[in-house]
């Protein structure tokens, strides 16, 4: 992202946390000046220090500094990826050709699994995923008319109850490596308006009512994320006791990374109840979410 948009992005992690410009400074031990500076675009060096003083008084976490420390390098999407020429060839910037390959590699891969954005829009999932999260045809069919429709986080958060009704323990932890996931995925995007979109409807207790309980959370928690993996332990209230491993394959693109991620079972009986999902068809894909375009009303 150019100046300006790095500006943008630490005003909006900075607002955030409630904080002033001025706060900012004094947390971070910087010229308050320095700090409107590049929230108005106009500071065009970041030394290292600076950059570290602001990730450390913003509480980010190690992957959510890693992306924060990429989006002040100056580059965007489209120039993180390979260019394309005479003598090299990427496919990086088709989406079209993007999609067919994940999608190709989703309909094979024998355990729960699902495709999803920077936004955390799940763009495909095989059946065995939706069964697993017993996730409603009319959750499904209401998706396109409501913001956040197809997103991770109205499983996980939504007043629908889906992701806390299928965790019967452990709640807290769960909820909780979600949001750390989530967070560490769309950093780079915080400002973008379709995000700002998203969280004006995750916001709204009334339909996210636990989210943002928990958005805030995460940078407060002692323990930190150093994987980009989770393992989960749980009753399921269909399936019982089962331990499993999310594990994913991240393909950088010109219009952002995607996530194909898939549950590894951890112990005989969950293996056994993936492979149950996965007979009569629940290898098969269901195309979700719209990407790269992200339509807002």
């Amino acid at each position: 992202m150019n100046r300006k948009q790095f500006g943008l992005l630490l005003a909006t992690l900075r607002q955030d946390m409630d904080w002033t410009q001025f706060r900012l400074s004094e947390y971070a031990g910087v010229d308050n000046a320095v700090i409107s500076q590049i929230e108005r675009g106009v500071k065009k060096f970041f030394e290292p220090d600076l950059l570290l003083r602001l990730a450390n008084a913003l509480q980010l976490t190690t992957l959510e500094r890693r992306e924060f420390f990429l989006a002040a390098s100056g580059l965007d999407n489209s120039q993180l990826v390979r260019q394309p020429s005479m003598g090299t060839a990427t496919d990086t910037h088709h989406p079209g050709k993007i999609l067919e390959k994940l999608l190709g590699i989703l309909r094979q891969v024998r355990a729960p699994s699902f495709l999803n954005d920077v936004y955390g829009d799940v763009i495909a999932a095989n059946t065995a995923v939706i069964r697993f999260f017993n996730i409603p045809a009319s959750m499904i069919e209401s998706a396109p008319h409501m913001p956040g429709g197809f997103n991770a986080m109205r499983m996980t958060f939504g007043n629908e109850l889906v992701g806390r009704t299928h965790v019967s323990e452990n709640w807290d932890a769960y909820a909780m490596s979600s949001m750390r996931s989530y967070r560490d995925s769309t950093l780079r995007y915080r400002a973008e308006p379709y995000f700002k979109y998203l969280m004006k409807t995750f916001r709204d207790p009334s339909k996210y009512p636990l989210f943002d309980r928990y958005w805030k959370r995460v940078s407060s928690v002692e323990q930190d994320k150093i994987m980009n993996s989770d393992t989960f332990e749980y009753d399921h209230e269909s399936h019982g006791h089962i331990k499993y491993l999310t594990t994913g394959i991240t393909t950088t693109t010109a219009f952002g990374e995607l996530f194909l991620t898939t549950y590894l079972p951890l112990d005989n009986h969950t293996k056994d109840v993936f492979d149950g999902l996965l007979m009569d068809g629940g290898d098969s894909v269901i195309r979700l979410a719209p990407w790269p375009e992200k339509p807002m009303p």
